[in-house]
Parts: structure tokens; C-alpha cells; sequence
């Protein structure tokens, strides 16, 4: 019982002595707890959404793309025809030294369709019969679609990174008619045609060309046509006015016209 009595009072000690110790202390900080305030959390919004939330979506001032002006749009004449012609390499052109024999395609005698239709193409072009096509939508003509239509209409691309309408659907024969971008300088990039789009684009017939220019142009505007049709598109002549039925048959008395002075002259 000694034992017992000494213990619990061993214990009420240690208890009085616990209870003491935290009265000194707040005592000591006049009867306040404090706490150490962690200020790197300071300027966060005073609000009481999830903090895992993404907070609200910063606003990019992005730069807006130029509005198309059909001014700006590259000339299809004559002499740039020309020009981009001498400027494309020839068949054959390896690059070598001047010194060293550039070797040449031998084409066979008994060809006698690919001779004049390769005659007719080394002929300067003296005139040139456009047809614009502008889209009405302000995203313009998309990459994708474009590309679906035209190749529909048999236009393949081509030398000067154009689009080239040939005798054959399959890109063989005589070139009839091409198709430009409406943007300059007028090319197109077939590794980024998946993103491309264009406000307008620009069909083209040069004469001296294809052996029945009457022909190919019918074959044109009914390329031109389908993709206006299809795409929500303007068709618009070389003067960027809208092209209507007056002016399709102008534009066929230009090729009448175009071929009798030919003869003509052929006769002097």
C-alpha cells in the first residue's frame, strides 16, 4: 500500500507539473497562440475554387491575317508565261560544268502527235485567257477539298508547282489549261496542303496552245464552274468582274479570232 500511495503521487506531480508548464507558456505570449504564416501563397486568388482547377485562359493577342484584296492577286499574262518558262530547268539539264556533254531525251520518229504538241509548247504565248475563281466563305478554299475537286476535274500538279490540266484524266498528252494560286506568287506546296487554304484561284489557257484551244477552253470553264459550284466560289474574268454568259462567249470569239489571224498569217 506504501508503494501504491507514492506512485499516485508521483503521478499527480508530474500531471501538476504538465498543466503548469503549458500555463507559463501561453502566459509568456499573453494568452494568444501564433502561428507562422507561409507567405509564398500570398497572391492567390482569395476564392474558394479547387486549387487543382486550371485557373482561367490567358488571352493571346494574336496578329489577324491581311484581308484578301483581289488587286493583290498574281498577274496571269503572257510575258510572265514566258519568263517562267526560260526560267524552268530543261529535260536532260543535270547541272553539270559547261565543258561537259549534257546528254538529251531522244524522242522516237514515229511519235508524230508528241512533235507538234512539243512545237506548239516551245511557242512564245501571245495571249492568255483567265478565269478567276474567288470564294464567297471568308476561310477561303480549303487545302483538302481543293485538292478532291481538281483532281476530279484531271488537273495534276506540275512544272512551275502548279496545277495542269493534260489531254488525258491521267496526266497525259498535251497540256489544255493550268491552274495558279490566287496568292502570290501563284505556287503551291503539296507537303502542306493538309493546312493550306486560298482565297481564289486562277485557270489559265495560253494561245498559242493546245491543238483545239475552242475544246480545251470548254473543258476549263467546266473545270472552273464545278468548283465554284461546289465549293462556294465566284467565277470572275481577267478584270476580276463577274464572269457571265456574255463574257464566256467573248472569251471564245478572243480564240476564233486568235486563230484566224494565225492562219493569216501562215499564208503571207
Amino acid at each position: 500500500m506504501e508503494l501504491r500511495y507514492w506512485l499516485i503521487v508521483v503521478g499527480v506531480i508530474v500531471i501538476v507539473g504538465i498543466l503548469f508548464d503549458g500555463w507559463r507558456r501561453m502566459r509568456g505570449g499573453s494568452g494568444k497562440l501564433k502561428f507562422k504564416l507561409d507567405h509564398s501563397f500570398s497572391n492567390l486568388p482569395d476564392d474558394d475554387a479547387d486549387p487543382d482547377l486550371l485557373g482561367p485562359a490567358r488571352v493571346i493577342d494574336r496578329k489577324r491575317e491581311p484581308e484578301f484584296n483581289e488587286a493583290d492577286m498574281p498577274t496571269v499574262s503572257a510575258s510572265e508565261l514566258n519568263r517562267k518558262r526560260n526560267l524552268e530547268p530543261k529535260q536532260g539539264d543535270l547541272g553539270l560544268d559547261a565543258d561537259e556533254p549534257v546528254p538529251t531525251l531522244l524522242i522516237p520518229v514515229e511519235d508524230d502527235d508528241e512533235l507538234p504538241a512539243q512545237a506548239r509548247e516551245a511557242l512564245p504565248v501571245e495571249e492568255v485567257l483567265v478565269i478567276n475563281v474567288i470564294a464567297r466563305d471568308a476561310d477561303g478554299f480549303k487545302g483538302p477539298a481543293l485538292l478532291q475537286n481538281i483532281l476530279e476535274s484531271g488537273l495534276r500538279f506540275g512544272e512551275m508547282d502548279i496545277f495542269h490540266r493534260h489531254e488525258s484524266m491521267a496526266g497525259n498528252g498535251e497540256v489544255l489549261f493550268s491552274m495558279a494560286n490566287g496568292v502570290k506568287p501563284g505556287t503551291f506546296d503539296l507537303d502542306d496542303f493538309e493546312l493550306f487554304y486560298t482565297p481564289a484561284v486562277s485557270f489559265f489557257l495560253g494561245l498559242p496552245g493546245p491543238r483545239h484551244p475552242k475544246q480545251a477552253f470548254d473543258v476549263m470553264i467546266a473545270a472552273a464552274r464545278k468548283l465554284a459550284h461546289e465549293l462556294n466560289g465566284e467565277l470572275k474574268d481577267d478584270q476580276r468582274s463577274v464572269m457571265t454568259a456574255q463574257t464566256i462567249e467573248h472569251y471564245r470569239q478572243r480564240i476564233v479570232e486568235f486563230e484566224r489571224k494565225k492562219q493569216l498569217a501562215g499564208k503571207r
